[in-house]
């Protein structure tokens, strides 16, 4: 299953659910605010804006932490303004664990945490995505083709000194 062109496997971003506290908190800060102001200050109403402010910040954040996973590499990118992309090659990924904190179960979501060989990008977090166990067979299956294909195996070292694994 060797392909000379990249695809791409998943791409997404990160859920709203992971704001849904401070969506629902800023709320009813707004809410008290609004029924404070027409009671007793219609001018405090202006106040208002500041939690949906917050709110809006916090969700523009979110939506632009943006995942690309392809047939050879993860990319992370984020940033509202100026972009940051990190890219780590499949091959170097050692581990793939998936966790699911209880509120994202309830959606469907989960967290996917690849250990990398890579010295700039030893541990990488794909927060809150859907469908995180299957992501996770993706992209281990897709690390094992790419390490066929650069003919790259691990290595790991006992405390003893003996080594496991092959070249």
């Amino acid at each position: 299953m060797q392909t000379d062109k990249e695809e791409i496997i998943w791409e997404g971003s990160q859920s709203q659910i992971l704001n849904i506290s401070t969506f629902f908190l800023m709320g009813i800060i707004a809410i008290i605010i609004l029924v404070l102001s027409l009671m007793f200050f219609p001018l405090a109403l202006v106040l208002a804006v500041i939690p949906l402010a917050y709110i809006f910040i916090k969700w523009l954040i979110v939506k632009n932490h943006k995942y690309k996973v392809t047939t050879e590499r993860i990319f992370y990118t984020t940033g509202i303004f100026s972009k940051k992309t990190e890219a780590m090659e499949l091959y170097r990924v050692r581990d793939v664990d998936m966790y699911e904190p209880f509120w994202q179960r309830l959606f469907k979501l989960g967290n996917i945490r690849l250990t990398s060989s890579d010295e700039t990008t030893e541990n990488f977090l794909l927060k809150a995505v859907p469908n995180p166990s299957k992501l996770m067979d993706d992209i281990r299956k897709h690390v094992e083709i790419r390490r066929d294909v650069k003919r790259v195996r691990g290595v790991e070292f006992l405390d003893d000194g003996e080594t496991v694994g092959n070249l």
